[in-house]
């Protein structure tokens, strides 16, 4: 009985992670589908196509693999560049009649992006395995040929069938067929250069190298400049009058033969006629496996939408205020011509004094209603910390000429913004807000701009209730915002809708002891010790999602609520295992609440 029960709770719980992550498990039902037609409709046809019948006999039984591999190479190659047309995605994901289904699949895109490159990956290694045994099979039974002969007595010379040089010498052809083809060379270039770019994206070497990581993955240009190259160099080639010569059926093609003699004018099918002979030509592709289909246009979206993030280099953000916060943490505020964002979106920043190519994402803390946009960097690698010194003395040359009140003049680039999940906030009846560490920044622009509307008189913004979770590890980072968080308390206080959100501290470590013993003594003080917000206590220890989350949610009966996560991938799993474990709790329930999980991704 307790097996049963078990069983059943965990179906239920597959269930619910269906419902939560439908549209993505549906999304990725469909690709893999994809896949697998694409991989064995060009597998069938060069496996049983007539037009292929001679170019079989000479490489061999590793031909439909290496182009079954080849048509899912076309594909993924197109999908992987979509998925990082940032322009393109957020076009879509900020329309204001695009479905929440498609604003979250939007939201996936990097998942998606890394799924794309490992399916390149294994294709990869299946077209080059697949390629390599058609050489040596073509060297092994056909090195001292210059024809090869057929059962129907046909006579073709090799080169007719495929464009692969092969000389007579096999010390040499691999080498020649590897370096002395289009399609060979252009082959070796994109396996070490998909090699380098796996390799550095690794997430402890992206993590600590990203330098490394950057200037390789930039390595596509190649990549699919060889790509194209590969895909007309002209290896594989096709019999181009099977109506005539057909190898299958020699009786029926010469009846053909003789009927496109009496009927027809056209002079190349004459001639094929006439000769009986078979006549090749490439590239041999077949409808679905044409890479100029499946890859030229993403690609020239891709570059349309690279061309649009490159002019905003000419187009620079003027850092006016550098503000230090506690933490490491430095809030830089800025005024670009034009400007205009969303709450809870990010950017792109580069500082040309640092690198002229390196870009870096930061999530923006200004709110909508805002003149100037700002962002919170924690300043602990390489890049920021160089950033950090420039703005520093950038300030002290400043205020040495021009007083110390004196605005900074410091020039950054500036991409974008683009919409993140947390675009959806106000979507949803029910928000819970959860930041970790620096990751309550998208937060912050959202929380500003609420205070913003109420302040504004406009106290209907499509969300009807709001938690925010913010988990740090040292005190000090309450620091960067609770100077908002007071603001919209007093201003909700003002209308009497205090209980429209909820502010929910936790502080993992408490090893002061001042610390502990000032909260102690202020236990019964309405206004926090620590973070100075009044009513909202901040709490010691790490958050019990599933009793937190079970307890929203009979709180708030027949609600979709969402849940908004920023910070380390650790958590979020916990997070959407919780979620996903109410969502069943519940509808045992039959309380009609569903949760959500959003998770930033950049």
């Amino acid at each position: 009985m307790a097996f049963s029960l078990d069983k059943f709770k965990t179906w239920k719980q597959i269930k619910f992670q269906f419902y939560a992550h439908g549209p993505k498990h549906v999304f990725l039902f469909i690709w893999f589908i994809l896949n697998v037609f694409l991989f064995a409709y060009d597998y069938s046809n060069y496996q049983n196509g007539a037009k292929y019948y001679y170019l079989r006999e000479v490489v061999g039984a590793g031909l439909p693999l290496a182009r079954g591999s080849a048509a899912c190479l076309n594909l993924n190659c197109g999908l992987i560049v979509l998925c990082v047309c940032r322009n393109l995605l957020s076009l879509i994901h900020n329309w204001e009649h695009c479905p929440r289904v498609v604003r979250r699949l939007i939201n996936h895109n990097l998942a998606l992006h890394k799924l794309c490159a490992w399916s390149i990956v294994f294709h990869t290694v299946l077209h080059t395995l697949a390629h390599l045994y058609n050489v040596e099979f073509t060297i092994s039974y056909f090195k001292d040929q210059t024809e090869v002969k057929f059962d129907d007595g046909t006579h073709i010379p090799i080169n007719s069938i495929t464009t692969a040089s092969l000389p007579a010498d096999s010390k040499d052809t691999v080498y020649s067929v590897l370096f002395g083809s289009v399609g060979g060379l252009t082959g070796v270039i994109l396996d070490v250069v998909l090699f380098l770019m796996v390799t550095s994206s690794i997430k402890i070497i992206r993590r600590s190298y990203f330098e490394v990581f950057w200037f390789t993955h930039h390595l596509f240009v190649i990549f699919f400049g060889c790509l194209i190259v590969h895909s007309v160099g002209q290896m594989i080639v096709s019999q181009k009058n099977t109506d005539c010569a057909d190898p299958s059926e020699q009786t029926m093609c010469n009846y053909k033969c003789a009927k496109v003699n009496q009927a027809l004018t056209n002079t190349t099918y004459i001639n094929y006629c006439k000769t009986n002979q078979p006549v090749f030509g490439g590239p041999g592709f077949t409808n679905w496996s044409k890479p100029y289909f499946w890859v030229g246009i993403p690609v020239i979206i891709y570059i349309i939408d690279r061309i649009l993030r490159w002019s905003q280099r000419f187009r620079p953000a003027t850092v006016f205020k550098a503000i230090q916060h506690e933490g490491n943490c430095l809030e830089l505020r800025m005024r670009k011509d034009g400007w205009k964002q969303e709450a809870g979106q990010y950017v792109f920043l580069q500082c040309s004094q640092i690198s002229l190519f390196e870009w870096h994402p930061f999530t923006l803390t200004s709110a909508p209603e805002e003149d100037y946009l700002s962002v919170n960097i924690r300043m602990v690698g390489d890049w920021t910390k160089e950033l950090g010194k420039l703005i520093k003395k950038n300030a002290m040359m400043k205020t040495k000429k021009q007083g110390i009140n004196t605005e900074l003049q410091f020039k950054m680039a500036v991409d974008g913004p683009y919409g993140t999940p947390s675009d959806d906030i106000f979507k949803y009846d029910v928000s819970i807000c959860i930041g970790a560490g620096v990751g309550c920044t998208p937060y912050c622009s959202i929380l500003k701009s609420v205070w913003y509307k109420l302040k504004s008189g406009n106290h209907n913004f499509g969300c009807k209730k709001m938690y925010f979770y913010w988990v740090v590890s040292d005190e000090k980072v309450f620091s960067w915002f609770t100077d908002v968080l007071k603001l919209i308390v007093e201003e909700l206080d003002k209308i009497d809708a205090s209980d429209f959100l909820e502010i929910r501290p936790y502080l993992t470590r408490f090893n002061n002891r001042d610390l502990i013993e000032n909260v102690a003594l202020t236990a019964d003080e309405l206004t926090d010790n620590i973070t100075k917000i009044p009513g909202h206590k901040t709490n010691f220890g790490r958050p019990n999602w599933n009793a937190d989350f079970m307890d929203i949610g009979t709180r708030n009966p027949g609600k979709d609520i969402g849940i908004f996560f920023c910070g380390p991938a650790v958590l979020s799993e916990a997070l959407d295992k919780a979620s996903t474990t109410v969502n069943a709790q519940l509808e045992e329930e039959n309380l009609g609440t569903m949760f959500f999980y959003n998770k930033e991704n950049f």
